[in-house]
């Protein structure tokens, strides 16, 4: 009779095979500083040969800890995003915590869907990223047992606890840099701040500071570009803006990757870069000290934050922290020849 290859491998299987009894391959497994070290050995030698994989739901039962940490990013296309999971990631692994990653897209249903999902498969404890929620979500991230982290901004209004900086002032003193500079044309380019509470803080610290200035505010002043921020945005949006009757002579982009793009269409159609028009970024990905004029940007530490997240989360699980917290992880401008 050909074998079942749907059979579950179980824990009798494992005592069948290795010799042993259920009570004591099951300590091994459990509490293996109870069992003789060549018996550890033996059964989990026979757990490799036989492929038997614990039964962690049913173990969590027991213990109400899954180990798992749900994690909502808006998009990987961004290393900044990745550098986060990738520090959340340095912290939970040495602690046998696994992350569940999910993508929204910058879409607040598709949050709430993850949150949703996150809860029903009992984890430990949810991190978000920013607070632009469903109302269904923040119910469900208020009602949630466990802890609940909102990154990469500020805001007075939050679940649980937070880890991030603040967008609005970030946008506010590159903005004050550029008049400060003597700049008069400063035109703001960023993705729709609708469902992105980043976006949307950075806005208004732009504008916030150009009308404070005396500076006047209108279309012409504010481009935007569809999500996601991507080299080729910034390279088409350049090209519009160098063909205007009166050039801007600086920009400032939301996002790091379309000023990038906008930074070689300038190299490449020989415009110059600050005397004809400065250029800012927002992010300070590896590429923008390394161009040909390196960019002037407001440097972020998206893996400061992933690891300060992921230490409030476990402090949090093992009763170390018992109250929410607001962590402030900063930022700075980083100065360079682009304007």
């Amino acid at each position: 009779m050909a074998e079942n290859k749907n059979k579950k491998v179980t824990l009798k299987d494992v005592s069948k095979a290795a010799g042993l009894s259920l009570i004591t391959v099951s300590r091994a497994l459990r509490q293996p500083e109870t069992v003789h070290e060549k018996t550890r050995e033996k059964v989990q030698k026979t757990i490799e040969e036989i492929g038997y994989i614990p039964n962690l739901t049913a173990r969590s039962l027991v213990s109400q800890r899954s180990d798992m940490i749900g994690v909502v990013v808006p998009i990987l296309a961004s290393s900044l995003f990745a550098d986060f999971a990738q520090g959340i990631s340095h912290i939970l692994e040495p602690r046998k915590q696994q992350m569940l990653l999910a993508v929204s897209d910058w879409s607040p249903k598709k949050e709430e869907e993850a949150v949703r999902t996150f809860i029903a498969r009992q984890a430990d404890a949810i991190i978000v990223t920013g607070f632009s929620h469903t109302d269904a979500t923040r119910k469900l991230l208020a009602n949630f047992s466990g802890p609940v982290v909102e990154a990469w901004n500020l805001n007075k209004q939050v679940t649980d606890s937070v880890v991030g900086f603040d967008n609005y002032a970030a946008a506010v003193d590159m903005t004050r840099y550029l008049i400060d500079r003597g700049y008069e044309d400063i035109v703001m380019v960023g993705g729709h701040s609708e469902h992105n509470d980043q976006a949307a803080d950075r806005t208004r610290g732009v504008m916030d500071t150009l009308r404070a200035a005396g500076r006047s505010v209108d279309e012409s002043t504010v481009i935007e570009f569809e999500n996601p921020a991507t080299i080729d945005a910034g390279v088409n949006l350049m090209k519009n803006l160098m063909a205007r009757k009166k050039r801007p002579d600086a920009l400032f982009f939301l996002a790091e990757l379309p000023a990038q793009g906008a930074m070689l269409w300038c190299q490449s159609n020989g415009v110059s870069v600050p005397d004809e028009v400065a250029i800012a970024g927002f992010g300070d990905l590896s590429m923008s000290s390394l161009l040909p004029v390196p960019l002037t940007t407001v440097q972020i530490r998206g893996r400061a934050i992933g690891l300060q997240s992921a230490q409030l989360v476990i402090d949090r699980l093992d009763g170390e922290v018992t109250e929410p917290a607001i962590h402030d992880i900063g930022y700075r401008l980083q100065i360079r020849q682009s304007t």
